[in-house]
């Protein structure tokens, strides 16, 4: 006969179980102690906290009454002929000067150093907020499905076009200052100093010459092309008709190919097309798209004066409290 003994294997995860819920519990009632303790803690100290945003407004709106309000043109430019590094360069520069005070560097441009008062100024890329990684990758599948039209030689000019637009970033110059009168006007003399360097100038001028060249030539082939097509045409002409005296005319018809003169032509064309486009985009270092009118700046949130100066004396307020906190604790180890 064996004895009925009890079961006591589950007695132990039991034990475990309530052990968990008492911890989790007793967790729970120490965050409401925490979460009492600071409410009454800001509770206690309402009205301080109060009068410190209050007088933190008030010292807001007295510096901001004694201070001149800032104004700032936004010029859209576009730098040409890899001039980008140049250009920040140049704004570096700018700015250092108008930190030192440089007299004789103002001079040069012809600024006073007065009409500086509150002048800065600011140069950032601008990207297309529209075009998502998605959109990248479709033009990039687009590119790739053009390989196998690489002889043909409209997918030149397409590659070309694409690798131009992803190549030449427009940038945005910000000029920020306090007179009204005069900001506007010291911004497009720093703008003309920007585009006055020796070497860009002498590239330029290359570069247009280049350009006026390869237009008088392609238009006189063109001219040339065309009389060699009129004369060709004269030649079929029916033997009754009479041609016309002094006409040239192939013995051997065959040897004219007019498919490639016609193509010859129509790239000889769009070439004139694209070097006018330079002549014409590309005068100067910095292409100003768009000189802006004068605005208000407005300064972001957090360095915002008005809301700034009340924020500041609210946490050193709360420094001085967990400091004396610490020190009372520190006190009471001693002893």
């Amino acid at each position: 006969m064996t004895d009925n003994k009890p079961n006591n294997s589950s007695t132990p995860d039991e034990i475990d179980l309530g052990q968990l819920f008492k911890m989790i519990s007793n967790g729970f009632n120490r965050l409401g102690v925490a979460f009492l303790r600071v409410f009454l803690y800001l509770k206690k100290n309402a009205l301080i906290l109060i009068g410190l945003l209050v007088i933190g407004i008030v010292i807001s709106f007295v510096l901001g009454t004694l201070s001149s309000k800032k104004l700032k043109t936004e010029t859209i430019v576009r730098p040409n002929f890899d001039s980008t590094e140049y250009i920040y360069d140049a704004v570096n520069e700018i700015q250092s000067n108008i930190s030192s005070k440089d007299t004789t560097f103002f001079k040069e441009i012809g600024i006073s150093i007065e009409d500086l008062k509150g002048f800065r100024i600011e140069i950032q890329p601008i990207s297309d907020p529209e075009e998502t990684k998605e959109e990248s990758d479709q033009e990039l599948q687009y590119l790739k499905l053009l390989q196998d039209f690489k002889e043909e030689s409209f997918v030149v000019d397409i590659v070309r076009s694409e690798l131009t637009k992803k190549s030449i970033i427009a940038h945005r110059i910000t000029f920020i200052y306090i007179n009204a009168k005069k900001g506007n006007l010291v911004a497009q003399k720093l703008l003309n100093y920007i585009n006055n360097n020796k070497y860009y100038n002498n590239l330029i001028k290359t570069y247009r010459d280049n350009a006026q060249f390869r237009i008088d030539k392609n238009t006189l082939l063109i001219s040339q092309i065309d009389n060699l097509i009129d004369n060709y045409t004269k030649t079929l002409l029916p033997d009754n008709k009479e041609r016309a005296q002094g006409s040239v005319y192939m013995e051997n018809e065959s040897a004219l190919n007019m498919g490639s003169l016609l193509s010859l032509k129509n790239r000889f064309l769009k070439e004139i097309e694209e070097k006018k486009s330079e002549l014409t985009e590309q005068t100067e270092i910095l292409s100003v798209i768009n000189m802006g009118k004068t605005q208000v700046f407005k300064k972001p949130f957090l360095n915002n004066k008005f809301f700034l100066v009340p924020m500041a004396l609210v946490i050193l307020f709360f420094i001085i409290s967990f400091i004396r906190f610490l020190n009372r604790k520190a006190r009471e180890l001693q002893l």
